[in-house]
């Protein structure tokens, strides 16, 4: 049993590591609204005694658009004036005390009581900031003085959550200067559809489809609510209700883990009942949005309550069946209607509804594409290098076999000049070199028939290059050196060699050229033939660029230059990248597997997988078989483990499992790595280990290790996810176990990509309409907007099962009225 908890603890600790940094790290610090320059009016100089209105709110409020783009993924909020006013009263109350705050005096001592004198409905929350409203000589723009605003507000991250807050779609402005214009104060009022209130009724109104009074509950208490705003497992209460012969049972098969959820001192929830025809599309909704219902509510419900009147069978049973309530009277028989329900904390503060779902998603079976690093630090350079036309200099030799032959033409020539291996090239000049055997020294026919297959050899290379513009040169060459460099192997005439060129002639010529016949065969034949030193620029055009850097690179790898090789693979890896330069530029590259090559072999996978767009099997081992000849570099230390990752190797058990998650882990001590990257290999690698997790016995390190496996990709997750498909995949992750708020999260950066699929867009409103602070968004209402446009069969057909409370969103609501008619 030790030996258990002490790896299962280790395990825990392994999945969290790396996590407590990001985890205090405050993410907006780096906000930087730079693009906001290239409006002229934003740069101009600010002083508080003589300054452009329009200026200033319109610079403000886009800084504040670009910030909630930035980091929430938002699009730009929508202003009204009675939230302007409430603000400007703030800030003007803030510069007379010179104090920031969002208190006031009685009887407008809260944001509350100050949007009620504008006319407006009590949900809504107000922020303050504070800022120089000059800085004397030095120059101070619009620009300066929001930035200088909004900071504040970023910098402290309770003040930033608010600011991002998807669900407020409003944005109120207010600012004053202090008595003598050195500090500028500023109230923002951040609001939804639902401030604004419209379906209140004052006085006396009979009819109501609506419990008026409030039965005693109070508002959200952040204190007591911070908890079951995030407890994912209130989401399933709204499955348990049943309603039969008018009365409404509470069900579940556990009530023992239902005491964990809402069986607490102090816990308790109201049943709210709402009826479809509250939301007409003719009319105003009939809806007091300063009221903690929607509908007709009923009393507290304890979990107590529900207990004792189980009517589950069985004494030893856990399951709980219990009536908690009947059918509201006022409710009309034939009516449509929903029940949400209220979380109560304390007895009495509201905390958030859950209602009814129908949550569409696909258990997508897409699999990420995954990308190596390239290796561009552990061989320096020579500088940047670009292809540049360069001579070069390489011989032809044809056989002169047949001693009588004196006649060359371009048929004769063609097997030969077919055999070059260059890249493609321009012929600058042919030098043909006639080589005669050492035993014709002298001899004037000899030399004469070397000069007539000379010129015919010139006459038919004229005639295989028709369109080449090259010169000729024609020189005769005896073969000593050649003879010298064979013969001296020789067992028997090696001597030859020692003589000096004239004696070893005349001796390959005594006694009728005795030696010369027993020399013929093995040696005298092959020194008689043409040598074509041919002269050539190579073309760097672009049809013949890649052809031509492939093989400057493999000459160069040859050379051992291993800077310039570095160079040139730097060049051709951005025209892979580019996609100027397909799969042959890569199978071209010609690198020993040795280690002082190891970053060109890691930089040759990194181009193969980049032109596949995917790691196949195939590159995955050449990159794992260039990572052995040196595992101490960064990159290869974190290619590898993408490489073992891509093969997907089935995770053999915990131990396994916690080997593999600690390569990942180390590779974040590592300084030279990208941490985006690093974030998405163990992104994928997680994947991995919940499909793992999945189809093991379910014990409480298995559950313990899965439930830490969803933190991780909390924490590792960057901002925006590689692409819509894989944040697609890894939302149905979360779908599936019930986190429908970070599930939507990761969906959210890529509503505005026109290449998502019909089944993410439907998905993520599906998801959205779970929780109010997501479908009263603004990207709610873009997703319903876009879903209307491409399939308004299946948008109705959604929206039908999904809670009528969503219609608290305007737009939403004017959508599919005017799409479902």
């Amino acid at each position: 049993m030790k030996k258990t908890l002490t790896f299962f603890l280790t395990i825990s600790l392994l999945i969290f590591s790396n996590l407590s940094f990001s985890q205090t790290e405050n993410p907006y610090l780096d906000f930087n609204p730079e693009q906001l320059k290239s409006n002229k009016d934003y740069v101009r100089n600010f002083a508080p005694n003589n300054f452009k209105h329009a200026i200033l709110y319109n610079c403000f409020q886009d800084m504040v658009n670009l910030a909630r783009e930035q980091y929430a993924f938002c699009p730009a909020m929508k202003t009204d004036l009675r939230l302007d006013s409430t603000a400007t009263m703030q800030a003007e109350y803030q510069a007379s005390k010179e104090e920031k705050t969002i208190e006031n005096i009685s009887p407008y001592r809260t944001t509350e009581q100050r949007l009620r004198k504008y006319g407006l409905g009590t949900r809504g929350v107000e922020l303050a900031s504070k800022a120089k409203a000059t800085l004397g000589a030095a120059e101070y723009s619009y620009y300066d003085v929001c930035l200088e605003l909004v900071k504040p507000i970023l910098k402290n991250l309770k003040t930033a959550a608010v600011l991002l807050d998807r669900q407020y779609t409003y944005l109120g402005f207010g600012y004053e200067f202090d008595k003598y214009m050195k500090n500028v104060y500023v109230s923002l009022i951040l609001a939804n559809d639902r401030t604004f209130n419209e379906g209140r009724v004052v006085g006396i109104v009979k009819n109501l489809p609506y419990t008026r009074s409030k039965m005693g509950l109070q508002g959200y208490d952040e204190q007591l609510c911070r908890k079951c705003m995030t407890d994912k497992n209130l989401e399933i209460l709204s499955e348990c209700l049943s309603v039969k012969d008018d009365i409404v049972y509470f069900s579940h098969d556990d009530f023992k883990a239902l005491r964990r959820i809402i069986g607490k001192e102090g816990d308790a929830i109201v049943l709210d009942f709402v009826q479809h025809d509250q939301y007409k599309c003719d009319g105003k909704d009939q809806v007091d949005h300063d009221k903690p219902n929607h509908g007709f509510m009923t009393k507290i419900i304890t979990y107590e309550q529900m207990l004792a009147d189980n009517q589950a069978a069985g004494k030893k049973t856990t399951k709980l069946l219990a009536p908690i309530a009947n059918l509201p009277e006022e409710l009309p028989e034939d009516a449509e209607y929903d029940i949400n329900i209220i979380i109560v904390k304390d007895g009495k503060y509201v905390c958030r509804d859950v209602v009814k779902k129908s949550v569409e998603y696909k258990n997508a079976a897409y699999k990420e594409k995954m990308f190596f690093l390239k290796d561009e630090i552990s061989i320096k350079p020579a500088g940047q290098w670009v292809p540049a036309p360069e001579q070069h200099t390489f011989e032809v030799v044809i056989p002169f076999d047949d001693d009588k032959k004196l006649d060359f033409t371009r048929a004769d020539l063609e097997p030969f000049l077919n055999s070059i291996n260059e890249p493609a090239f321009t012929i600058d000049k042919i030098e043909v070199v006639a080589t005669n055997s050492l035993n014709f020294l002298g001899d004037a026919t000899a030399q004469k028939n070397q000069k007539r297959r000379a010129e015919s050899i010139v006459k038919a290379l004229k005639a295989a290059f028709p369109n080449e513009n090259f010169t000729t040169v024609i020189s005769y060459d005896d073969s000593w050196e050649l003879f010298k460099k064979d013969v001296v192997y020789d067992e028997v005439y090696y001597d030859l060699t020692l003589m000096t060129k004239q004696e070893a002639a005349n001796a390959l010529k005594a006694d009728g050229g005795k030696i010369a016949k027993i020399l013929e065969p093995n040696y005298l034949k092959k020194h008689r033939f043409a040598k074509l030193v041919m002269t050539i620029t190579y073309k760097v055009d672009e049809e013949n660029e890649q052809e031509f850097v492939v093989t400057k690179f493999n000459r160069t790898v040859a050379a051992k230059n291993w800077s310039l090789a570095m160079g040139i693979q730097q060049y051709m890896m951005k025209q892979v990248e580019t996609k100027k330069y397909n799969i042959r530029a890569v199978n071209g590259q010609e690198i020993s597997n040795r280690k002082e090559c190891q970053a060109l072999l890691i930089n040759k996978a990194y181009m193969q997988n980049v032109v596949e767009g995917d790691l196949s099997d195939r590159c995955a081992q050449a990159m794992i078989d260039a990572c052995k000849l040196n595992v101490t570099s960064p990159v290869a230390q974190f290619n590898k483990v993408t490489a073992e990752v891509a093969a997907a190797v089935p995770i053999a058990d915990n131990t396994d499992l916690a080997n593999r998650q600690a390569a990942i882990d180390k590779l974040y001590s590592i300084a030279q790595l990208p941490q985006d990257q690093v974030n998405n290999l163990n992104m994928e690698f997680q994947f991995q280990v919940i499909d793992y997790l999945k189809k093991q016995p379910t014990t409480i390190e298995n559950t313990t290790l899965l439930d830490n496996t969803y933190a991780k990709i909390k924490e590792i997750r960057n901002p925006k996810m590689s692409s819509w498909q894989n944040a697609y995949k890894l939302a149905s992750v979360f779908a599936k176990n019930g986190d429908y708020v970070y599930a939507v999260s990761l969906m959210e950066p890529f509503l505005d990509e026109p290449k998502i699929s019909n089944d993410f867009l439907f998905s993520f409103i599906s998801l959205a309409a779970v929780r109010e602070e997501m479908y009263m968004s603004g990207n709610f209402s873009k997703a319903v907007q876009k879903a209307a446009e491409k399939d308004p069969t299946r948008l109705c057909n959604l929206f039908d099962k999904l809670p009528v409370v969503i219609f608290d969103n305007q737009d939403v609501k004017k959508v599919v009225c005017k799409t479902c008619k």
